[in-house]
């Protein structure tokens, strides 16, 4: 229910139920589709769908203890008691961001796997194996072990920390595992595999079905890779800005509308944890053909 007249709040009311009702929908049946294609014979053998693979799992995550609480929040579904609140809180931080941060860094994984697999250089090729991929996955899952200490506050659909040494920590921290450092090095191999992909057109006539495979699906991810960036502009911004200025003093109505943006950049995050089977619809001749003998 809405209890306050605040326009903010209630703009962020029906933002947050309506948009994250339309990535739930839109997210679970894309995610679906995802696992079925990437499970079959046709992507099995290729590195890089591993990475897909298992980022699908981790989108699944955002979706259902992020995106569905915040849904449900605005139908006042809620710890009723501060001892619950803060656990729900710790619980619903933890896996959200970390699922946020790991599928990110998925994309990273697949970004250097098709950059490996692109090489003219043997040796750099050796990289792009599923040995080598889920050796890859390891490391990214082990440093996304941070905590969140927060505090749950009715109406918001977020959950907020009291203490300010963690409001620095958390936007600093969020920065860097899920906007800066990874948009970085999304574009830094995205371009370098771009580059072989190029250095090596004099040699596609001579590409096996597999090659061709593995190009198809650099294409599908650079795509994927430029909507993540876009996606995550906005919370990369505002991340930066909580930081730069945690020690200005700011009135009710500028923290008001702080907030407000905070919740819509944060919300808007979750929209790389549902576009994917979107855009490798789009951009991959080879996923639209298995998607065609999923769906006959």
């Amino acid at each position: 229910m809405l209890t306050s007249i605040n326009p903010y709040e209630i703009i962020e009311f029906y933002y947050v139920r309506y948009f994250c009702l339309t990535l739930l929908i839109f997210g679970t049946f894309g995610n679906i589709v995802n696992i079925c294609i990437f499970t079959c014979s046709k992507f099995r053998s290729v590195s890089c769908s591993w990475y897909f693979l298992i980022g699908t799992f981790e989108n699944f995550i955002a979706l259902y203890i992020g995106c569905l609480t915040r849904f449900l929040s605005t139908f006042n579904i809620n710890p009723t008691t501060p001892l619950s609140a803060s656990l729900y809180c710790k619980f619903r931080s933890y896996f959200t961001y970390g699922s946020l941060s790991t599928s990110i860094w998925l994309i990273i994984g697949a970004c250097i796997d098709r950059w490996a697999s692109s090489s003219s250089n043997v040796q750099i090729r050796s990289i792009s194996t599923i040995k080598m991929a889920k050796r890859i996955l390891h490391l990214i899952y082990s440093p996304i072990l941070y905590s969140y200490n927060g505090s749950y506050q009715l109406p918001s659909s977020d959950c907020i920390t009291l203490t300010p040494i963690w409001q620095l920590y958390i936007s600093a921290g969020f920065f860097l595992t899920y906007s800066f450092l990874p948009c970085c090095l999304m574009l830094i191999f995205g371009l370098m595999t771009i580059e072989n992909v190029r250095t090596s057109r004099r040699r596609i006539a001579q590409i096996q079905n597999t090659r061709k495979t593995s190009i198809q699906m650099a294409f599908m991810l650079f795509m994927q890779v430029i909507c993540s960036i876009i996606i995550s502009l906005p919370i990369s911004l505002q991340s930066m800005y909580n930081v730069l200025t945690r020690n200005d003093y700011k009135s009710i109505e500028q923290q008001q509308l702080e907030n407000f943006l905070n919740t819509l950049f944060v919300t808007f995050t979750f929209m790389n944890s549902a576009i994917s089977f979107y855009i490798f619809t789009l951009t991959g001749k080879i996923f639209r053909k298995e998607l065609k003998k999923f769906l006959c």
